[in-house]
């Protein structure tokens, strides 16, 4: 069992005043959960900066006078905490603050304690005075027990890889660095380009091993890795798990099962068929399209690069990170994104295709709630019903802040 002073001793190895580059849009709309009780959950890919926004709070804490022997800060990735990864450290952190005024502790990577939901609700109902600020791998954020345990007590946000307008604060190499190698701070703050490839690996076998084959106890690790391959290579790919089941030569419910856990980890995200009628999202032509949470991911795993899937990937990603209800639609034409009473194509050239131009005429004629046609390209203009805009523009915009949803 792991004692007071083995704590401690790992403790100060984690300095809380190097906090990086401010990831504004995060803290504004966290900070004012620091004063409520409910557990704040902090999920989303690997090294995405949660770690990073958490010490950020924590500056934010002492600054407004908080004591820091009233704040701790554990990450139980530390593999000095390997023997002790059980209640019983839990315990002991929950001692070092839990006696006097309020108090805060930052458990980082949390999924390492088994059952930490049942520890966590305990704590909670006890009501001790302690905020909890957790963090971890999404797939583990995202398990029944903490749904079911947490429920009602908890305020869950969701962070991604530095956007457009971020990476634009953090850097001044521009757009094209951008759609190449995507948001992840330490990637875009590393200089050398091989030392970003090399970084771009190491997350997605991070994510593929630990979050999904280690968590899910995949037998067939090839094969997995072989699936994940596909789908970070092509990008906006629209396909059933009927055809990946027989491109890939890998059964059914595996497919149903691998895709399910890409998408909890975030490595992908899926954007389905759009329409009305409940059947035809079950047609197997009206199959769902698959993309990257960050164009850096498409790039570590092909020679390729497609500046028209890199763009159609960005805007799909902001449009994912605002939690829009976002579909898709196909019918002699295909229209890119559509949301609400809006149709969007995304067109990486100055020059219009005709079937970009076809395809928004053809959903607008099908559904009479559209009401704003928008071609997402380099100019900017309005022409027969249509509005062009800028896409290096459009993913400037401030977006909405951090989602928050109760698990």
């Amino acid at each position: 069992m792991i004692t007071k002073k083995d704590l401690t001793n790992i403790l100060v190895q984690y300095p809380l005043e190097s906090v990086g580059l401010i990831r504004h849009k995060y803290i504004k709309s966290l900070k004012p959960t620091l004063d409520r009780k409910e557990i704040l959950i902090l999920k989303g890919i690997r090294r995405c900066g949660k770690s990073t926004i958490m010490k950020q709070l924590i500056q934010h804490l002492i600054s407004k006078g908080i004591k820091k022997e009233q704040i701790l800060y554990v990450n139980l990735d530390d593999y000095n905490f390997l023997p002790y990864l059980d209640f019983g450290l839990l315990d002991l952190i929950l001692e070092q603050v839990g006696h006097g005024p309020r108090a805060y502790i930052f458990l980082d990577e949390i999924q390492k304690i088994t059952g930490f939901e049942s520890w966590l609700r305990t704590q909670y109902d006890r009501e001790v005075n302690v905020k909890f600020i957790i963090s971890g791998s999404t797939s583990a954020l995202l398990s029944k027990e903490l749904g079911t345990l947490l429920t009602g007590r908890n305020l869950t946000f969701q962070i991604f890889p530095l956007d457009y307008k971020e990476f634009s604060e953090f850097s001044d190499k521009g757009f094209d660095e951008f759609m190449t190698y995507g948001g992840f701070p330490e990637v875009v703050l590393e200089e050398r380009t091989e030392n970003k490839l090399n970084l771009l690996r190491d997350y997605i076998s991070d994510i593929i091993n630990k979050d999904i084959i280690g968590r899910h106890k995949i037998k067939d690790a090839m094969q997995f890795r072989h699936f994940a391959q596909f789908l970070l290579n092509n990008p906006g790919i629209r396909i059933s798990v009927n055809r990946l089941s027989k491109e890939l030569d890998i059964g059914k419910d595996s497919v149903k099962n691998y895709l399910q856990y890409m998408i909890e980890s975030y490595i992908l995200f899926e954007v389905p068929f759009f329409s009305y009628s409940a059947k035809s999202k079950f047609i197997a032509a009206n199959m769902p399209k698959y993309y990257p949470i960050d164009n850096g991911l498409y790039l570590v795993n092909t020679s390729r690069r497609e500046r028209g899937k890199q763009v159609e990937s960005a805007v799909a990603q902001k449009f994912f990170r605002q939690n829009k209800d976002l579909f898709y639609w196909k019918g002699k034409n295909e229209v890119d994104f559509v949301f609400e009473n809006n149709a969007f194509n995304v067109v990486s050239s100055e020059e219009i295709p005709e079937r970009e131009i076809s395809g928004l005429s053809e959903i607008k004629n099908s559904f009479k709630h559209i009401s704003r046609m928008i071609i997402l390209n380099p100019k900017n203009k309005a022409e027969k019903g249509i509005s062009y805009i800028n896409i290096e523009e459009f993913l400037l915009e401030q977006q909405n802040t951090a989602v928050n949803r109760n698990v």
